[in-house]
């Protein structure tokens, strides 16, 4: 190649002559160079004598140079020698601190070189790079000196923040990418807040809206069909998870000694296997230093995972798993589940919030309460008596106007009355061994919930119903037999609101019952929650009386309700712990399945 076309001095490429002669029409020796930047395979030499000539004449780069300057953001500099790595970033640095308009096109070239290049091998030659260790770790070294160049552009131009997040936003990759390819820009935007704190707010919401839109897309039902399919089959794929990449990460991953762990054979699913999986180590090293709580850091990451739940999570309609960050979240210390708790209720109690927002946050309660582990039984019963008073109140005030059971106008009551007697399902046991546990379950005065007028019963899903009426009656707290037979045979309508306004009666169980921290399903990532998480292990309730008692009215009067016997046979096929009080269903109420 002959170089001399190109005027030079010592190494370095007399740029600003090339570009004065180009100004007056000789543009000869400007398209050459041009020529030399875009090839990949350029001589380093060559190239680090462009860069030094490039960086002597950063002041005359304006807009009138602008497609050199796209040129010079397009060089493959990331894996190049430590050499042109540093004069490029010395190029760079100076070329957006002179002139700021080139501020969005630097930071866009650089957020989509965050993205690994997908080879043009198949699958399999994929995966059998992704466990090279050698490529694997250039490919680090390639994001980490990408994060270096964005964090001394951020020193030098104050707007950097406010240019950056939307770029982020908008280079996510597309859902049906390569798993590697979605963990590798997660991961990346994560290393983002160690140098721009001011952006993990913001990051933290991209990343679990993301996440929804796989998580919406792996429903339970699915899920489970495909594992017991591959599991019959037996081809289930073994990743070794000390082999997989862990770009970036900056702690040791503690919280499991397995060493192999079967990859989700949906394929959103296991997307999201991987994701959530991150996010936890993330939650993980943030919080712990040296093996020890960091409790700043921790209720810092802590109100701005709430402000993520609160805008995205509770929202979101058929979400199954991305919830159990929270969950996770409060595990790490008490006051944290306190918190989470205490602000949910304030969400129940609030009249001014959606009939449907109150409904799924007292869920929320209910099933953290009655899943975690790590919910002490004090602040279940200090729960259980200010919800039960409320329950109290409620009736108290709203029984001389009520006929009959009517979810349309006191949907927030039948949702709080089903937690009440979820939570108690749970954690009875825990509560009647205390020296005065029976006495504070007598204390909740049942008997009058039970038998109000409002009948929540009635409204319940079957399964909570009969199960808590097996409990109350076995400890003799209430007895609802009376109540549940009159509510199966008699059919008693429900009120609902009709198309123009006028009240209709039906037999369908309306109340949009749902457990958020239902059985966590996702193999890589549960090693982080099986340890927090109880599943309920007394046996179902059995049907007292005639087998003639389940009628086919009583199937028509409940006709998408799953019996409890069905619950247990779905769970069973999983090889996983019987949990007959599982539903399946999620929270929220902004679906997002249409979306990408």
């Amino acid at each position: 190649m002959d170089h001399t076309v190109v005027p030079q001095r010592s190494g370095v490429i007399d740029v600003q002559n090339i570009l004065e002669k180009s100004r007056v029409g000789a543009g000869k020796e400007y398209d050459l160079l041009i020529s030399h930047l875009t090839k990949a395979d350029v001589e380093p030499a060559l190239l680090l004598a462009c860069l030094r000539g490039l960086r002597e004449c950063v002041s005359i780069l304006g807009k009138d140079f602008e497609l050199l300057v796209g040129v010079i953001f397009s060089i493959e500099w990331t894996n190049k020698d430590v050499a042109i790595i540093q004069e490029y970033l010395s190029l760079v640095i100076n070329l957006v601190s002179a002139h700021p308009f080139y501020l969005r096109s630097c930071l866009r070239s650089l957020v989509k070189q965050l993205i690994p290049k997908q080879p043009k091998q198949a699958k399999s030659e994929l995966e059998k790079e992704i466990l090279d260790g050698q490529k694997s770790a250039d490919l680090e070294q390639m994001f980490i000196n990408i994060h270096t160049l964005i964090k001394n552009i951020a020193q030098i131009v104050p707007m950097t923040p406010q240019v950056l997040m939307p770029l982020l936003v908008e280079c996510f990759p597309y859902m049906t990418k390569d798993a590697f390819i979605q963990e590798c820009y997660v991961e990346n935007l994560l290393r983002i807040p160690t140098y721009l704190p001011v952006l993990r707010p913001k990051i933290l919401e991209l990343v679990v809206d993301k996440m929804l839109k796989f998580d919406v897309r792996s429903p339970r039902d699915e899920i489970i069909e495909l594992e017991d399919n591959e599991e019959a089959m037996d081809t289930d794929v073994i990743f070794d998870m000390e082999d997989l990449p862990s770009i970036l990460s900056g702690g040791k991953d503690t919280s499991s000694t397995q060493n192999e762990i079967s990859a989700m054979t949906h394929k959103e699913a296991n997307k999201l296997d991987i994701l959530m999986h991150l996010m936890f180590r993330y939650i993980q090293n943030i919080c712990y230093q040296n093996g020890e709580l960091d409790w700043e850091a921790t209720k810092k990451l802590y109100r701005e995972l709430l402000q993520v739940f609160d805008r995205v999570i509770i929202t979101t309609h058929a979400s199954c798993h991305v919830q159990f960050l929270m969950f996770y979240m409060c595990s790490l210390k008490q006051a944290l589940c306190d918190g989470f708790i205490d602000y949910l209720w304030k969400k129940v109690q609030n009249p001014n919030t959606e009939p449907v927002f109150r409904q799924a946050a007292v869920a929320y309660i209910a099933s953290i309460m009655a899943r975690g582990k790590f919910v002490a039984i004090s602040t279940v019963m200090d729960c259980l008596k200010l919800i039960c008073d409320w329950v109290h109140q409620y009736i108290d005030q709203t029984s001389d106007s009520i006929r009959q059971a009517d979810v349309q106008h006191h949907g927030p009551f039948y949702s709080v009355c089903q937690a009440v007697f979820y939570v108690f399902v749970f954690r009875h046991k825990e509560m009647l061994e205390l020296k005065k546990g029976y006495k504070f379950a007598e204390s909740l005065n049942f008997q009058t919930i039970v038998t109000s007028r409002l009948n929540p019963l009635r409204v319940c899903l079957p399964v909570v119903a009969k199960t808590f009426t097996s409990v109350t009656r076995m400890h003799q707290l209430a007895f609802c037999d009376t109540i549940m037979e009159r509510n199966n045979r008699s059919l008693l309508p429900v009120a609902a609101l009709g198309l123009y306004g006028p009240s209709r009666l039906t037999h369908v169980n309306p109340l949009d019952s749902f457990f958020p921290f239902d059985p966590y399903l996702l193999n890589r990532s549960g090693q982080y929650v099986i340890p927090l998480y109880r599943e309920y292990e007394d046996s179902p309730p059995e049907e007292e009386g005639r087998p003639e008692l389940q009628s086919e009215e009583e199937d028509d009067f409940l006709p998408q309700v799953q019996s409890p016997s069905e619950c247990v046979g779905s769970l069973s096929r999983q090889g996983k712990v019987p949990d007959f009080l599982h539903y399946g269903t999620s929270p929220g109420f902004k679906h997002i399945d249409h979306m990408i």
